[in-house]
């Protein structure tokens, strides 16, 4: 099972990453590592970076992806952006982007939620 979700998850994040860089986004970094975890993407955008949690599922039965996506984990993924940013003069913000798959693995519906934190 823990392969099967690392799979769907490298996917979400492969689909997040063409989503952004079609609304405008550069990515600057994927899967950024610290001592707190790990940032699936930072972006760039209009000056502003922008410091993305990606949550995929297949289907909607069990739950939507956004509700797995709680204060602990924004948290930790600000401390995460505290440590990125150390010595950088740049405006920044938290998004969230949810996507839902269909069983065939085609994309049914992916929600763009920005500065959640």
């Amino acid at each position: 099972m823990k392969l099967f979700n690392t799979v769907t998850g490298k996917k979400g994040e492969e689909i997040a990453s063409e989503f952004l860089k079609n609304k405008g986004y550069e990515i600057v970094e994927r899967n950024w590592r610290n001592k707190f975890g790990e940032i699936d993407i930072i972006a760039k955008k209009d000056n502003v970076l922008v410091f993305v949690e990606v949550k995929t599922k297949i289907g909607e039965l069990y739950g939507l992806p956004e509700e797995m996506v709680g204060r602990g984990k924004l948290q930790k993924v600000r401390n995460m952006a505290t440590v990125y940013l150390k010595g950088k003069e740049i405006s920044c913000r938290i998004d969230v982007i949810a996507i839902v798959l269909a069983d065939n693995g085609s994309v049914s519906r992916i929600n763009h939620y920005e500065n959640v934190y």
